[in-house]
């Protein structure tokens, strides 16, 4: 027959709109003092909230200066450390409710019992931690479990002539640095050299057609590339493989320059929507030489632009006899931008000189 399931289940995820009351066993555990087992009963509207609010008051009362008559007082960076260092084990809470019944009697709550929970229930008015010590039984490592030591000294691996390996497998395992020049056959023996030379030709031809791949290499032989490794060093040393058989990696191809840099703001983008501030990381010297190396950019792109204008503007102001209005015309742009290109290349020509306008006296 199904056995029943227990209610305790599903009241401990469930999250109630008033207080209950749980009875709660449980374990401290703190660094450099005994374990010791209690019971105690807290109010909460959940299971969750009973745990967090146990530890944090079983914490607070470590703190008290009535429990640490030798350290009145902690910094705060020492209550921290001392609060990190206390922890609850065997935790286990159940829920009185209609139905519930007295471990020890085995009837249902009375009313005195219900009165007796509600006052001596944390939190309360007095901010006392109400709770009783469960003595431990002897030779148990914890409230549940006990320890037979005397069982963990037959069970396990032996040292020595004793060890199950050391019996069962004698002649069957060999150190890695001493399996050269030998193959394993039930047992570790020495390789015939002609079976030797003739596996070590096999793995130079099949080197030889897949470009000393050693994957491809190994599926060609079809072993694993583990496989193919291990026979090669019973053969020969990897040194001597990787001397006379090196396996160069492709060069992968080059991106233009506009893919290139639309990679590199993807995957800045990226880390900027994960938090990361570009270049937050550099040093002022680092940022100096950075805004320096971006004027120049910028100079050295406005001197290629400025540049290429000239000839545009030579050969306008030539088909229409160095006349500024006309040559802006011709090129489809109003005259003050014609202007403006003729002062910015001026550094370059001097139009007044090269090409007098006829309106000038």
């Amino acid at each position: 027959m199904r056995k029943k399931s227990s209610c305790q289940k599903t009241f401990r995820k469930k999250s109630f709109g008033f207080h209950q009351y749980w009875i709660i066993y449980f374990t401290e555990k703190i660094k450099g003092v005994e374990e010791k087992d209690y019971v105690t009963f807290i109010k909460a509207k959940s299971y969750c909230l009973a745990k967090n609010i146990l530890l944090e008051k079983v914490k607070e009362d470590y703190l008290n200066k009535k429990l640490l008559p030798l350290k009145t007082a902690f910094t705060k960076n020492e209550s921290r450390s001392v609060k990190n260092e206390i922890k609850l084990g065997s935790v286990r809470g159940y829920m009185l409710h209609e139905n519930y019944k007295n471990s020890l009697t085995g009837d249902k709550l009375s009313i005195e019992d219900w009165s007796d929970a509600r006052e001596a229930s944390f939190p309360n008015l007095k901010n006392f931690l109400f709770k009783k010590e469960i003595p431990r039984p002897e030779g148990y490592t914890n409230k549940f479990n006990k320890t037979n030591y005397e069982q963990l000294k037959k069970i396990g691996f032996k040292k020595g002539k004793e060890n199950w390996s050391h019996k069962n497998r004698k002649g069957t395992y060999l150190p890695v640095d001493q399996r050269k020049g030998m193959i394993f056959k039930g047992k570790w023996v020495k390789w015939d050299k002609e079976e030797m030379k003739k596996s070590k030709n096999q793995i130079i031809d099949a080197l030889t057609l897949n470009n000393n791949n050693r994957f491809k290499t190994a599926e060609y032989l079809n072993i694993g590339r583990n496989s193919l490794y291990k026979i090669m060093t019973r053969i020969e040393s990897l040194d001597w493989w990787n001397e006379n058989y090196p396996y160069t990696r492709p060069t992968p191809p080059i991106l233009p320059t506009e893919v290139r840099s639309q990679l590199q703001k993807n995957a800045m983008k990226v880390r900027m929507s994960n938090g990361e501030i570009p270049f937050s990381s550099l040093s002022s010297e680092q940022k100096q030489k950075r805004t320096d190396n971006r004027l120049k950019a910028i100079k050295k792109s406005s001197s290629i632009y400025r540049k290429s204008l000239i000839p545009i503007i030579t050969e306008a102001l030539k088909c229409n006899d160095n006349i500024r209005r006309k040559a802006a015309s011709s090129l489809n742009v109003k005259e003050g931008t014609f202007r403006k290109w003729l002062k910015m290349t001026e550094n370059y020509v001097n139009w007044t000189k090269d090409y007098p306008s006829p309106h000038n006296k």
